[in-house]
């Protein structure tokens, strides 16, 4: 049988990383191994992760970040199949080998499933209104024309073939906000064959006492700063690349980053040249036409909350948890309160 190996950043995450370790011991295919890189944590997580013994391989570095402490994980992984997991989050119990079983049944190089942004209390959780990603998002639309519309994921949901990932490209380590999107396109570049395993799910943790790293918790503008480097990168890889995403995908990127320069505009010393080149970037459409777009964009948020209740773009594919989604809650020992009305 294929193996997966785990790989979690951790930073000053005492409280929490436990849970997330005995979560991955627990599952139905246990993994081969579980690398945890801890990236300068100041609280007591070492003792934490120590106390487990040699079920994990624990790395230590300097703080360098969330994309520093991945890549070293990386660089160690030797499992068939590869689990990006952060220091918080929780995975349904037969998460690895139902994705794993697919992989291996498809050849396929990344594993898609559905996940949720989840509050937990004692033993309680509540959604933030759905759950995301219940299919993958239609086929009408290329996976990095839907990622340059502003589609997100979150990494902990996929699972990813190593020897695909080996060929490819590291995390960025010089931002620790939106550093998952930017790299994510680069492996999507790739032509990857993905696959989609709806009878899984990730709990994505939003109320998480602990930072992932030292800035974790940072400024808005360092938010800001990060955020303009990422669709900087992404920006050049989709012009220089040649993509091949639909005009009407590079157009919706373009006028959400005419939104975000201002915001980089309003951030104290940022650099102007990245300020000139995304100025540069958006300069390829005529102006009034990104405007109208960004307004269009507003208004169908707007009108999605008003009919809906929820915000989600439809690449998202949100919906209300299935009887089976409620079953692996249960699964993981938690009651499942009524949803959060926070888009």
């Amino acid at each position: 049988m294929s193996q997966v190996s785990v790989i979690i950043p951790n930073y000053n995450r005492e409280v929490l990383i436990a849970a997330t370790i005995n979560n991955l011991l627990a599952q139905t295919q246990p993994p081969q191994e579980i690398i945890v890189v801890d990236d300068g944590s100041t609280d007591g997580s070492i003792a934490v992760i120590r106390s487990f013994g040699a079920r994990i391989k624990l790395i230590q570095q300097a703080n360098q970040g969330p994309g520093a402490a991945r890549n070293a994980g990386l660089a160690l992984a030797t499992g068939d199949y590869i689990q990006f997991q952060d220091s918080d989050d929780l995975l349904s119990l037969n998460k690895l080998e139902a994705q794993t079983k697919r992989l291996e049944e498809t050849g396929a190089d990344i594993a898609f499933s559905p996940w949720a942004h989840i509050f937990i209390r004692d033993q309680q959780v509540t959604l933030q209104t759905c759950i995301l990603q219940q299919s993958l998002p239609p086929a009408s639309v290329s996976l990095k024309g839907w990622l340059l519309r502003g589609w997100f994921t979150v990494f902990q949901s996929l699972l990813f073939r190593r020897s695909f990932l080996l060929g490819a490209a590291r995390y960025e380590t010089d931002v620790r906000y939106g550093e998952d999107m930017e790299f994510l396109f680069r492996l999507l570049a790739g032509s990857p064959r993905v696959v989609f395993v709806a009878n899984t799910l990730t709990l994505y943790r939003l109320n998480s006492d602990n930072n992932l790293s030292q800035d974790g918790g940072a400024s808005q503008n360092r938010r800001v700063l990060d955020w303009a480097r990422c669709v900087q990168r992404i920006g050049r890889q989709a012009q220089s690349r040649g993509q091949n995403a639909d005009g009407f995908s590079r157009a919706i990127f373009l006028a959400n980053l005419r939104k975000h320069l201002r915001y980089l505009r309003a951030v104290p010393d940022a650099p102007p040249d990245l300020i000139r080149e995304l100025d540069g970037q958006v300069a390829r459409w005529p102006g009034c036409f990104l405007a109208a777009l960004e307004f269009w964009l507003r208004f169908s948020e707007r009108l999605r909350l008003w009919r809906c209740g929820q915000r989600w773009m439809a690449g998202l594919q949100a919906g209300s948890p299935t009887p089976q989604q409620f079953k692996l809650m249960d699964d993981l020992g938690f009651e499942v309160g009524p949803a959060v009305n926070n888009p």
